[in-house]
């Protein structure tokens, strides 16, 4: 969705700051997005994609790894980064 002013794309923005938002201002194309302060945790999937693309085992070889970890018990929450 695109907003045609900057009010109603800040009040989704706010709604989930997760998530950006696209707006369009006379001929301008903005994209608004939150900046999360250093205090914030960041989220698993984010740290993740930061890294870039995976360069060991296949995504088949994770898959295995995941399902025996939790066929074994293993379902204490992830270390904090």
């Amino acid at each position: 969705m695109v907003f045609k002013n900057l009010e109603k794309a800040v009040e989704a923005l706010k709604r989930d700051p997760s998530r950006p938002v696209r707006a369009q201002v006379d001929d301008l194309d903005l994209e608004l997005r939150a900046v999360g302060s250093e205090s914030r945790p960041v989220r698993l999937g984010d740290f993740l994609s930061s890294l870039g693309p995976w360069e060991g085992e296949s995504t088949a070889e994770l898959c295995a790894r995941l399902k025996e970890a939790r066929a074994s018990g293993g379902s204490s929450e992830p270390p904090r980064l």
